[in-house]
């Protein structure tokens, strides 16, 4: 579980430093993640071999990173609502009131940040960043702590921030 939290904490760090420097990267990769959990999520109600499941869900994944990386605007969409839906989804809500309020402000993103892209994507790479940073190296250490949580959280946010809207910006 270490080096998972330790790989976790890395990959959080290059996106809330650089998330979008590496934009059409971490789009693609997004783009995979949300196409293969849509597939490992919805096949089951369809099929029951678990085999063909991950084999339909992985040439999802493709389909969806290729498209999110070609279809740049789409990619966007998809990484802000996905970082802003990951974000929510660390707000230790109740169950139902926690999805809601997390597909909500992730289309929000989503729509943002196709009209305001560079911005938009600083903002939720850094949000997402810190707060998957923060709640994985709470966890490696075995920390407990709501208050050093936030704090971390807004630091590692704020430097993620200045870091990112101080580089020129790519075409």
């Amino acid at each position: 579980m270490d080096i998972i939290n330790i790989i976790t904490i890395v990959i959080s760090l290059v996106t809330c430093f650089f998330g979008y420097k590496l934009n059409k990267i971490i789009i693609a990769i997004f783009g995979l993640i949300i196409g293969f959990n849509l597939g490992i999520t919805y096949l089951p109600n369809l099929l029951t071999d678990q085999t063909i499941i991950y084999i339909i869900s992985a040439i999802i994944a493709i389909a969806v990173g290729m498209i999110s990386y070609n279809l740049y605007l789409v990619g966007v969409f998809l990484l802000c609502a996905l970082a802003a839906f990951t974000l929510c989804d660390n707000l230790n809500l109740s169950e139902n009131v926690q999805m809601i309020v997390s597909i909500v402000i992730g289309l929000i993103a989503g729509i943002l940040g196709v009209k305001f892209t560079r911005p938009i994507m600083i903002i939720s790479t850094s949000l997402a960043g810190a707060s998957t940073f923060t709640e994985n190296a709470l966890t490696l250490f075995k920390i407990q702590n709501d208050i050093l949580a936030l704090i971390i959280f807004i630091i590692i946010t704020i430097f993620g921030m200045l870091y990112q809207f101080k580089q020129k910006e790519i075409n």
